[in-house]
């Protein structure tokens, strides 16, 4: 069914019914229930109001202070508009957690930007994709959520992981960025004055307030992820009604509308991801591989360059979400065999199934960023593969030197 074009979670479901129903012998109404019991997670509730957060602000009005802040901030260093373009997405990450809202953005609001300060639109294009899975990366991430959620790991814990992960890879990405910028001898923006800076910053922080609040009330123990997610809608529309004035009853509707389909996606997904889940389990395929890796004698460190090769290869092939509801869990037990922390496998795991939403022929967000970027898709991709080594470097450099995802969470657990 998947092989025929088949809908993910369509194909999922009712493969795995099929073998639940005529193999193991179950009952309709316990399928059901478990098609019931897979969405009835109160960490899970956090991917909806998040999703919604980020569509109020998309609509808010501030996303152009947001840029004039980054610009005059960053933008008069050499590759200083790239570099911008990248901390502008990490930015977008803390208050949106979607790869698709920040794409949006970035597409809508800096690439022009881009253009008009002489930059090719390829590479604009090709840093605004692969700047976007930012938001996937820094917390609140919605992968983090789904992946802790289903898998009963400290969603905490994983936000803290995904701070250090995803400056790292920024980080990364800028030194790219200028690199190329450097070599291309793209022009740099006019030096903007002292006064500028500060107009710009005060327009600037209620969005900056908006990362604070969330994660700083959940590292300091005042509310879980969850309500966290609840307290970032009721801001976003605040700020978006109050403060910056783009928001309006058709904008909240359309909001509401986009997160409803947008979550209904995930939900579907995370439905017959789950039930294919347990039939993995019924086939004893996650015993299989542990038994497999043991029999490898590979070690902490060599399992998970083993495991990074996989999903890396998987990635060409498959959706990001997917791999992280089906795929991820199955390595976990060997994780916890090894004795790997599994939030730092978690972390790895999910910056390797982002790879892969940037990754012909599959490349969801490349399809994305062709009408957003107005781009040809073959050219973005030529573009964006400096930018995946970049992640791919990241991911290498945390896998032997761990600490670099783990400190944080060892802080503040």
């Amino acid at each position: 069914m998947f092989l025929s074009g088949t809908p993910l979670a369509i194909a999922f479901a009712f493969g795995s019914s099929i073998i639940a129903l005529f193999s193991m012998g179950m009952s309709l109404e316990a399928l059901a229930q478990i098609f019931f019991s897979s969405i009835n997670s109160y960490p899970l509730l956090a991917c909806p109001f998040f999703i919604l957060a980020g569509n109020l602000i998309l609509r808010s009005g501030g996303m152009v202070p947001l840029s004039d802040f980054v610009k005059a901030t960053f933008g008069t260093l050499p590759g200083g508009l790239a570099v911008a373009g990248i901390i502008f997405a990490a930015f977008l990450g803390s208050i949106s957690g979607s790869a698709a809202a920040c794409l949006a953005i970035i597409g809508t609001v800096m690439v022009p930007i881009f253009v008009e300060a002489g930059y090719d639109r390829p590479f604009a294009a090709g840093l605004a994709v692969t700047s976007a899975e930012l938001g996937l990366l820094i917390p609140p991430s919605l992968f983090f959520i789904i992946f802790g959620a289903l898998n009963r790991i400290s969603i905490v814990d994983l936000f803290m992981g995904g701070v250090g992960m995803g400056l790292l890879t920024a980080f990364f990405m800028c030194i790219v960025a200028v690199i190329i910028c450097k070599k291309r001898k793209y022009a740099t923006m006019p030096k903007a004055s002292w006064k500028v800076k500060k107009q710009t910053f005060i327009k600037v922080l209620p969005l900056i307030f908006m990362p604070v609040i969330v994660l700083g009330g959940i590292y300091g123990g005042f509310f879980s992820p969850t309500q966290a997610a609840s307290v970032a809608t009721l801001y976003s529309l605040l700020i978006g009604l109050f403060v910056y004035g783009g928001l309006n009853f058709k904008g909240i509707i359309d909001a509401a509308i986009d997160t409803a389909k947008i979550s209904s996606m995930i939900y579907f997904l995370i439905i017959g991801s789950d039930l294919m889940g347990r039939m993995f389990a019924y086939v004893e395929l996650p015993q299989m591989i542990t038994g497999y890796v043991a029999a490898m004698d590979l070690g902490p460190l060599g399992f998970l360059l083993m495991v990074n090769a996989v999903l890396l290869v998987m990635g060409f092939f498959f959706s990001s979400l997917p791999m992280v509801i089906i795929v991820l869990p199955l390595f976990i037990p060997s994780v916890i065999s090894l004795g790997i922390d599994p939030v730092f496998y978690g972390v790895l795991a999910v910056t390797n199934s982002l790879i892969g939403e940037i990754t012909p022929p599959m490349g969801p967000q490349l399809w994305i960023a062709a009408p957003v970027c107005k781009e040809k898709m073959g050219a973005i991709a030529r573009e964006a593969w400096p930018f995946l080594g970049a992640w791919v470097a990241a991911m290498m450099t945390a896998t032997f030197f761990p600490d670099i995802v783990m400190y944080l969470v060892r802080v503040f657990r």
